[in-house]
Parts: structure tokens; sequence; C-alpha cells
């Protein structure tokens, strides 16, 4: 996986005139789910599943939902087998100190979800499933849960989203989603908490909704991982060619991998939508990679790439990076290759140790 996320789009027609806006109504809401099914193309399988973990992310971070009625199958298969968390997004890390261990499955009209587990970073959740029916998926269907949290009995708003699904067998599709919960910054996420997930629409590509209730309640603690995240306060900026200033505020990293925070000035007039790309090496001359995870207008979170440069060696103190950045296409085509992607700033150091 030499190309960035971008690359792996490259045969995929995504209308991205349907992302701009903040919030969707429900019309707008079924046209992105036809856009998003129809930028999956006949290919071969692990193409295919690349193109859809790809595609979920972009659409995720540029307009801040969840994708996810009537259709009926006979009594569902389930695989039992799934990927840890942490295999799954290739950190090498332990997260068994961390992560809450659910293996529940519920039933409903002919599609079974299987909670797998759990993890709580700060304001984020990570959440593994497994969806599955016994209708045989081809090469370029996955399926798509549509989700309601609440914690303490308090209904989350989802203000970003992103991850990846990939099938793990010709029935089922595991996916870990990574939902931003900065929507609840007034409700204490420390302690034990009680959290319910509720999914009301499942869907495969190319095929009607299934309208259902899954229901999973359980019990999270989330101090576990908080206590073990080491954070770096810095500050550098960098200007983006349609006028918005882009500041760096925070390092993080813990058992989940790395991450930058930043915040947004936006001063543009238009609205183009840009993607953002921090590249570089550390002090051990280790390639080194931050892509775009979730954002919104004021926000933005990069993420190390685990699968593109492999784990972050334990031994760097030091991060040389330079910011890159490149417009989204606003109307539906080939997305950005990698070399499209512009210079925006000096290099900079972060000191994580």
């Amino acid at each position: 996986m030499k190309n960035n996320i971008y690359d792996l789009l490259n045969d995929a027609n995504i209308n991205l005139d349907e992302y701009k806006k903040e919030d969707f109504n429900d019309i707008e809401r079924k046209a992105l789910k036809k856009n998003i099914r129809k930028s999956i193309k006949k290919s071969n399988k692990q193409s295919a599943t690349r193109k859809v973990i790809a595609a979920a992310a972009i659409v995720a971070v540029l307009a801040g939902m969840s994708i996810g009625n009537t259709r009926a199958y006979a009594i569902s298969k389930i695989n039992l087998f799934s990927e840890s968390i942490s295999s799954f997004l290739g950190i090498e890390r332990n997260l068994e100190d961390y992560n809450t261990v659910i293996n529940k499955s519920v039933m409903d009209n002919g599609v079974t979800v299987k909670l797998n587990e759990v993890v709580l970073d700060n304001n984020e959740l990570l959440i593994s499933t497994n969806i599955s029916s016994d209708r045989i998926l081809k090469d370029y269907e996955i399926w798509h849960g549509e989700m309601n949290l609440y914690i303490n009995n308090k209904k989350v708003k989802f203000t970003g989203e992103s991850g990846g699904s990939k099938n793990i067998d010709n029935y089922t599709t595991q996916q870990v989603a990574e939902y931003d919960l900065d929507s609840i910054k007034d409700m204490d996420l420390s302690g034990y908490l009680n959290v319910k997930i509720i999914f009301s629409e499942m869907a495969e590509n190319y095929q009607d909704d299934i309208n259902g209730t899954w229901k999973f309640e359980f019990t999270t603690n989330g101090d576990r991982l908080k206590i073990d995240t080491k954070t770096v306060n810095f500050d550098y900026e960098f200007d983006i060619e349609n006028g918005e200033k882009y500041i760096l505020e925070k390092y993080t990293d813990n058992a989940l991998g790395q991450k930058l925070y930043g915040k947004i000035i936006n001063n543009s007039i238009n609205n183009e939508t840009y993607n953002i790309l921090l590249k570089g090496y550390d002090d051990l001359g280790n390639k080194v990679e931050f892509d775009l995870s979730r954002g919104r207008k004021e926000w933005f979170v990069l993420k190390y790439e685990n699968v593109l440069c492999g784990n972050l060696n334990e031994k760097a103190s030091k991060l040389m990076l330079t910011p890159y950045a490149v417009r989204m296409p606003e109307q539906s085509g080939k997305a950005p290759s990698s070399d499209e992607y512009k210079k925006v700033g000096d290099e900079f150091t972060i000191n994580i140790k």
C-alpha cells in the first residue's frame, strides 16, 4: 500500500457536491448513500475492499455522518471470527487493558449484527461490528449500518466519523468505526459509563435498506486509555490557497496510535474542500505520515498512517513534518493522486519524548 487514501479511489466516481453542507435532510441522506454505492465498481476483492474503506473515510470526514428499508432474508449466518481493533487498524500495541469486549449477536429481518468490542479514547469511540445475512456478498458489496448512540441515557450527536470495512467471508462484513463525541463536551466521560447502541438500518451496496432494531447495552470505562495517553502541546500554523488558516495545537500518543489535533480559521469566500497531509520522517530516518482522519469547518484531526508507514518507532524522539494540501474535485470524477498534493508550509519539528 504505497499510495495514500486518494490513490485508492482513482477508479471510483464520487459526487462530492453532495458533501459540502454540514447538515443533511432525509432526501440528501438518501442521495449520499446512493452516491457511495455507485462509487464502488467491480474489481478483484482486495482492491474493492480498499476502495470501500477509503470512500467511507472521505465521506465521513467531509460530511460528518454515518451511512447506513425494506428487504428481509432467511435465517442469518454470522461469522464469529473477527480481527481485534488493533489488528484491524494495523497497530501492534495490545489493547486488552483498554477495550470492552462484548461478543453479543442480535438478529432482525434476516440480518445479524455482532458487537465485538469497543474502545473509548477520550472523545472518540471505536466500535467493531460484524454484519451478515444469508445473502452472498459480491466482490464490490459490503454491509453498512446506521447507528444511534446513547451514553448515560443521553443521545450523542455525531460530529465526525471515520474508519474502515472489509468482508471476512462471503456473508460477513467487519467494520471498525471511529465516532467523534465532541458534541457532548459538557458530559463527564470519566469512570464507568452506561452505553447503548441501536442500529436501525442495514444496507449493502446496490441493494435496498433493511429496517430493524439491533440493540446493545453495556458498561465501559472512560479512564483507562486517557490515563495512558501522552500529550505534547505545540503551535504551528500554515495557510492553504483558499485563505483558510490551519493551526496545529497538540500531538497525542496512546495504545490506539498517534494523532495531531488542530483548528481552522476560515477566511475562505468559497466552499472548496481540501484534504491535508503531513509527510516527513523521525529522527531515526523512518518515514512518517499523518493523513486527515476527520474534521469540520472549525477543527480537524490527523492520524498517523500505520498501514502505510508501519508502526511509529518507540525509540523516536522527534518528528520532522511538512504540510501538504490538495483541493477535492467539485464534481464527480477521479480523486486526486498523491503527486497532486502541494506543499503549503515549511518543515517543522515536534519533540515527542
